[in-house]
């Protein structure tokens, strides 16, 4: 395609009122595929003579739209435009009014739209910071109210069946839904686009924006926390149904990353603004063990989850998950089930666990110490774990045996007790056993060239703890 030769007059025809969609779309096209004339000395005449075109097309000749037609493919062009333009100096005139551009489509557009405006928004926020405080609250208004709308997009999907909430919402006025074309049958389909306002896609992205606003200016954090925070507690304690429909599948695994990603930020959020989340410490633990309940075998979930879970653990909100000790000594709960999140996640799991147990360890019954021990000696003579990992089944085992005989408060008891100390002292000689195989041949792969101390300093610690 050959290079636009005349920018005025190409951008006046581009928004003349009765050219048609069509050809108003290939134009569009043509100055996407000329788009690199914004790495020249050509950039500041381009924005001269596009950006008020563009902002014509948003704003007053298009509309948005909710099915996948001519008219979205022409604002989604537009706005691909605006999102690759360079951030230099040559913008800053134009910052102001691109992000009131951007905030006018997100809020009123359809979640493929609402996406491309998040990244414009998240960037001029990023790099003309000091000149865009003003500009920020708006935005953060709008995170409140898709958080506020979160139980009626669950509906919105799920056809309101099975949705448990655990903190009591107002409900969203949905009018303005009614205006732009979309009932409450929800997803009907291919080609159908669901409005940013009730998308799972915009929940996603929306806490990492949020999370980078607050650092840039904690002023806000004052105002809006602590109406931004209960609904986010009460968005990631939304259960989603039981039974997922094949056609729904898509939009429940979205559903789940976006109350993995808030997960993400309230745990972001326990160290620097704890007295905030103190009084939803219990529903947020709840949260997350939930979240592993029922979310899908994806290995970042999962992961993000996982470390969320840690971060928990670092503070004094630990305790919120003692309680559900019994849930996560389920493998399935804590790793998943399918192979891949199995293989890459159990170390991490398992340290977790090891941390929540040794610090309920007085407080648990035989029944749970037994279930303990048989789960982490397996781990412990488990080849496709870690040393580092044998060494943590270990170790715990270890702290276990004092609470143990403990809990010899009278004869069945005691009897129970002596059995559970013999199969820690059986996992104990069965790893010795195991040694006594394996020492030698890691000591014949150093003889073939691997670093004697650093094959020393491998075998030292898993044999120190045994010991």
């Amino acid at each position: 395609m050959s290079p636009i030769q005349n920018f005025e007059q190409h951008s006046r025809h581009l928004v003349e009122p009765d050219l048609p969609i069509q050809t108003r779309l290939q134009m569009a096209m043509e100055v996407k595929d000329s788009l690199e004339i914004a790495h020249t000395a050509e950039y500041l005449n381009f924005l001269k003579c596009y950006f008020r075109a563009f902002s014509v097309i948003l704003l007053q000749v298009t509309k948005p739209q909710f099915t996948d037609n001519p008219e979205h493919k022409l604002r989604n062009i537009v706005l691909e435009i605006l999102n690759r333009l360079p951030h230099s100096e040559v913008l800053r005139p134009f910052v102001q009014d691109l992000l009131k551009v951007a905030m006018q489509v997100l809020t009123t557009d359809n979640e493929e739209n609402g996406f491309i405006c998040i990244r414009i928004i998240f960037d001029l926020l990023r790099n003309f910071r000091p000149t865009l405080e003003n500009e920020v609250q708006p935005f953060l208004d709008f995170v409140c109210k898709i958080y506020q709308n979160f139980r009626l997009t669950v509906g919105h999907f799920f056809d309101n069946a099975a949705v448990g909430i655990e903190v009591d919402m107002k409900p969203m006025d949905t009018s303005s839904f009614s205006d732009q074309g979309i009932t409450s049958s929800g997803y009907v389909g291919n080609g159908q686009l669901n409005p940013s306002t009730r998308s799972f896609k915009i929940v996603t992205e929306s806490p990492l924006v949020v999370m980078f606003l607050f650092q840039l200016y904690s002023r806000l954090v004052q105002t809006n926390i602590p109406h931004l925070l209960p609904l986010m507690v009460a968005a990631i304690s939304v259960q989603g149904p039981e039974n997922v429909p094949t056609h729904l599948k898509t939009q429940f695994i979205e559903l789940k990353g976006a109350q993995v990603k808030t997960v993400s930020f309230l745990t972001y959020l326990l160290k620097s603004f704890a007295d905030y989340i103190r009084p939803h410490e219990e529903s947020i633990c709840k949260s997350i063990v939930n979240l592993l309940v029922t979310c899908s075998d994806s290995v970042s979930i999962r992961k993000e989850l996982l470390v969320a879970l840690k971060h928990v653990l670092g503070t004094d909100f630990k305790r919120g998950l003692f309680p559900l000790i019994d849930t996560l000594l389920e493998e399935r709960v804590l790793v998943g089930t399918g192979r891949a999140c199995f293989e890459t996640l159990r170390p991490l799991a398992y340290s977790l666990l090891a941390e929540i147990v040794h610090h309920v360890r007085g407080d648990l019954s035989l029944s749970q110490l037994s279930r303990i021990i048989y789960l982490f000696s397996s781990n412990m003579h488990d080849a496709s774990l870690s040393l580092g990992i044998h060494t943590t089944c270990a170790r715990l085992m270890l702290n276990l045996v004092e609470p143990i005989f403990e809990k010899g408060v009278d004869q069945p008891s005691m009897d129970e007790a002596r059995v559970l100390l013999g199969r820690i002292l059986d996992a104990f000689v069965g790893k010795f056993s195991t040694f006594k195989r394996t020492i030698p041949q890691l000591l014949e792969e150093g003889e073939e060239g691997r670093d004697r101390a650093t094959l020393r300093s491998k075998l030292e610690l898993p044999v120190q703890v045994f010991l």
